[in-house]
């Protein structure tokens, strides 16, 4: 069942729940900041790390996939989308196709 309160602008609760909203906000603010100013950086360590990678490695997948998600996100303002990551992660790790010669019982 929804609830509905009122407050009176003096109220006690409604002023601690603006505080919170406020702190909220500006958490949130800084945090973005932070990670614009960290992400780029952090981005070219992780190609830097890919490409020093063997290319025989049985790891390659997972680097190549996460490095085009990390790439993704880099191309993006907001966030990667579901239908991307879907794209991508089929891209680097196809459904297995059925066996032909396979014929089991």
């Amino acid at each position: 069942m929804p609830i509905q309160m009122w407050h009176t602008p003096d109220c006690p609760q409604w002023t601690i729940m603006q505080i919170n909203f406020e702190a909220g906000s500006r958490r949130i603010k800084e945090q973005d900041a932070w990670a614009k100013g960290v992400f780029p950086a952090a981005h070219e360590r992780l190609k830097q790390a890919a490409a020093a990678m063997p290319p025989d490695t049985p790891a390659q997948p997972f680097i190549d996939a996460l490095t085009e998600l990390v790439q993704a996100q880099a191309d993006t303002t907001g966030f990667v989308v579901l239908h991307k990551w879907a794209e991508i992660l089929e891209r680097h790790f196809p459904p297995r196709l059925p066996d032909p010669d396979d014929v089991g019982e």
